[in-house]
């Protein structure tokens, strides 16, 4: 038996390991996911530019995972430039009008983003969406516009190429607003693509600067590393002012700090020891002071129906006074309620010559025999004793008459 399956299983076992070598040796699937975080290695990750970034600009870079509104909470600190880089840049009104200060007070914001959310506050100019259907080929290349920066081109591939500005057929940036002429003739393009359409322009915004660039695939770790794409790179970074570099990782990593449901309550120490003690007394409460405490149930039973024995107390206490007109009043009240309820002919109050007749129709008994039984009964109610004979007689009268009237 064991011989037989040994080559099998040898065989088996080759192959499996050949398949495991030949896992290990194919390269490498890379994740073009675009997510431009700073700590990532990934060919649409910014790992390489945030750590050139301070050789390029000379200036020091701060990472910050808080939102624009609370980062430029204090108007008298130092300019800087505010650097965002990522696929969609949509902020809230309050990260929008925070940012709109810091521009009109002199900073300077870069912007890098395929999807740029147009509000009144930033007045940008119209984008192009559909820049990977206008007839490119595999590689979309941007050079710099400048004179000095002339020979500085770099390549990124079309699917992640991302939008570009519009213009009209003078080769001018498209604004919108009243004032669109006025910034058309203040704005200045730094870079086009090979088509020459705007992928990076410079924005005057009260007394700062914004750079809006809607390639972020061009300063990305596959845009920096490939090729000679880093001198574009260095060419256009360096319009940024010297001074320090604030770089956004809130919208795309988050807040930084514990993401907890409960970070608000364990931030303050009072919070948090309520919220100990709470805990503490909920696993006391459920060890020591959750058990049944009552006496155990007796077991009752059921009480015994005497119904019985009741009948025959009552039947001996007729017996004992040897009078039975009681009992027979009271059999003869049950007859007349047996005639209401089955033949709807009620016991009239008063004398009704007519009583007889309607009965004796409703029942089929002869009118004479009706009378003659209405009679023996009512001779019973006035009797002030009744025996035990007569009770028996009694009890077949009324008994030969139901039968008569249900048959």
């Amino acid at each position: 038996m064991l011989r037989s399956i040994r080559w099998p299983l040898t065989v088996l076992g080759v192959l499996t390991l050949v398949w495991a070598l030949v896992l290990l040796a194919a390269p490498k699937q890379l994740d073009w996911t675009p997510t431009y975080r700073n700590d990532h290695k990934n060919p649409l990750d910014t790992y390489a530019l945030y750590r050139l970034l301070p050789t390029l600009t000379g200036a020091p870079v701060q990472a910050t995972r808080l939102s624009p509104y609370e980062v430029l909470q204090d108007s008298a600190a130092a300019p800087a430039t505010y650097f965002f880089l990522q696929s969609s840049f949509r902020p809230g009104p309050a990260d929008g009008r925070a940012l709109h200060r810091y521009l009109q007070r002199g900073g300077t914001v870069w912007l890098a983003a395929d999807d740029i959310g147009l509000d009144s506050l930033w007045r940008l100019p119209l984008l192009d969406d559909d820049f990977a259907l206008n007839g490119l080929r595999d590689t979309v290349r941007c050079y710099l516009t400048a004179r000095a920066l002339r020979g500085r081109v770099a390549g990124v591939p079309q699917r992640v190429a991302g939008s570009s500005f519009q213009r009209d057929s003078l080769g001018r940036l498209v604004f919108g607003g009243r004032d669109s002429v006025q910034r058309r003739a203040a704005a200045a393009v730094l870079a086009a693509d090979q088509r020459q359409r705007p992928v990076l322009v410079r924005l005057p915004v009260g007394r700062g600067w914004l750079y809006v660039c809607t390639t972020p695939a061009l300063l990305s770790n596959y845009g920096l590393l490939h090729g000679r794409n880093v001198r574009f790179a260095e060419g256009a970074l360096s319009y940024l002012p010297r001074g320090r570099v604030l770089w956004d990782e809130f919208y795309k990593q988050g807040r930084g700090g514990d993401d907890s449901l409960l970070r608000v309550v364990l931030r303050s120490p009072a919070l948090a020891w309520a919220w100990y003690g709470l805990l503490i007394g909920g696993i006391l409460f459920a060890l020591l002071g959750a058990r049944r405490r009552q006496r155990p149930v007796p077991t009752l039973r059921p009480l015994p129906n005497t119904s019985l024995q009741f009948a025959r107390t009552v039947a001996g206490l007729y017996r004992q006074g040897r009078n039975h007109q009681p009992l027979a009043a009271l059999r003869i009240r049950l007859f007349f309620d047996y005639l209401r309820t089955r033949f709807q002919e009620p016991v009239p109050a008063g004398i009704d010559m007519d009583y007889p007749r309607r009965l004796s129709l409703r029942t089929g008994v002869p009118e004479a025999e009706v009378t003659a039984l209405l009679a023996r009964l009512h001779g019973y109610l006035d009797a002030e004793q009744v025996s035990e004979t007569e009770l028996h007689r009694l009890h077949q009268l009324l008994t030969d008459f139901r039968q008569r009237a249900e048959g």
